[in-house]
């Protein structure tokens, strides 16, 4: 697993020779515009299938997502903020312009936003023109329930044991060091400190193997309400789990048992993971365990030199990947002046948005299927895809 420190040497000059020696030929993403235009033509060694087209238009470009042969988008549709009507309205829009792949999970504001997406798939009719993928927002709640039960037992001189156990482990590995770890929100942190926990309280008291049954059975029920919810009656892809905060988390063989009855059923077609914490760790596991079709993870000009060697890796091996997060670290007058510099740095247009600027920035990398937009006006549907296709010479910093 790379550190943060081996990460750290992968500098601005290593994207940029990096990401222009990937376009011509050394990568997954094969990407062409709706009229046919091919743009950066790639060799893929793992066996894709087809290409599958939907909801193609002359506005949109798409990319391949990994093996799976779905022709993405460049700019997804996330559905995080997703609460009111308005905000499909805005989809609408977004779909006129090509857009064909919806992100959702059942935690976004509190089962709204498939509620919402399923009431947009009945009145539209549009289920057979998107890609839709979904999460297993709950999956590890059996686990935190465990971890709690065995912890009420214990008395608090081994509890204190247990918890500096974990910080030394999140200490050791340095995956909150400043320049590596991001903050997205406020407490995204606690789930990575409740992980470890979780890790070494379970590693010592805990008996999973009796907990198999029960595992995949809670697995299976989060992902029937999440289809009953959408009436989406499959989902193209199924991340699970929902922000691994641990590489392993991943080691879990319920994940790909579950994984591969639902694709047997009929449910999902394709499985993933996401992540925010230790992007990097979790992805080069991910990869490792061989199992996953996709990912989708934080990418961004704050993060991305950490993460580049795994994106390539990821992309030979015929995963697709969903860039999520990256405007965020140049959003609102509070961020650190520095990320917005060396992003205008980079690419030298004074004529879009420094949202757009950031998506425009990210798809220049071939390794990267799709970015993800939280879009809900028309404003940010009009700017966000108004760089799609686009090809940019980035200035080296």
């Amino acid at each position: 697993m790379a550190t943060p420190d081996t990460n750290d040497r992968l500098n601005r000059r290593t994207f940029v020779k990096t990401t222009l020696a990937a376009s011509v030929g050394a990568t997954l993403g094969s990407s062409a515009r709706a009229d046919g235009d091919a743009k950066s033509p790639s060799v893929i060694p793992a066996t894709p299938r087809p290409a599958e087209w939907r909801n193609r238009q002359s506005s949109m470009a798409y990319r391949s997502f990994g093996r799976t042969g779905m022709m993405v988008s460049e700019i997804v549709q996330g559905t995080a903020l997703w609460k009111e009507q308005s905000q499909l309205d805005a989809f609408a829009g977004a779909f006129e312009r090509g857009v064909n792949y919806i992100d959702m999970a059942p935690a976004y504001q509190g089962g709204t936003a498939e509620k919402l997406l399923g009431r947009y798939l009945k009145e539209s009719g549009n289920r057979d023109n998107l890609f839709i993928s979904d999460k297993i927002s709950f999956y590890d709640e059996i686990f935190v329930r465990m971890m709690n039960d065995i912890l009420n037992g214990l008395p608090e001189d081994k509890k204190k044991e247990l918890r500096k156990q974990a910080d030394d482990l999140i200490e050791q590995r340095r995956v909150l060091k400043p320049g590596y770890h991001f903050y997205y929100w406020p407490k995204q942190a606690d789930k990575l400190h409740t992980t470890y926990l979780r890790y070494v309280v379970l590693r010592e008291y805990g008996n999973l193997a009796k907990h198999k049954s029960a595992i995949k059975k809670r697995m299976h029920e989060l992902v029937d309400n999440s289809l009953r919810a959408t009436g989406a009656g499959h989902f193209d892809v199924l991340h699970c789990p929902h922000g691994v905060a641990m590489p392993e988390m991943l080691d879990d063989e319920n994940i790909s048992e579950v994984m591969a009855k639902l694709k047997s059923a009929g449910k999902i077609r394709f499985s993933a993971l996401s992540m925010h914490n230790d992007v990097t760790g979790n992805l080069d596991k991910a990869i490792e365990l061989g199992h996953y079709d996709g990912a989708m993870a934080a990418y961004n000009i704050a993060n991305h030199a950490s993460l580049e060697t795994s994106l390539a890796k990821a992309a030979t091996q015929g995963m697709g990947f969903v860039a999520m997060k990256v405007a965020n670290p140049i959003n609102g007058e509070d961020a650190p002046a520095w990320r917005l510099e060396k992003l205008n740095a980079i690419i030298e247009d004074d004529t879009i948005t420094r949202h757009s600027k950031a998506y425009l920035w990210a798809l220049q990398n071939p390794n990267i299927s799709c970015c993800v937009s939280d879009m809900i006006t028309p404003q940010m549907v009009a700017e966000n895809t108004s760089i799609v296709g686009r090809k940019v010479e980035l200035q080296i910093v």
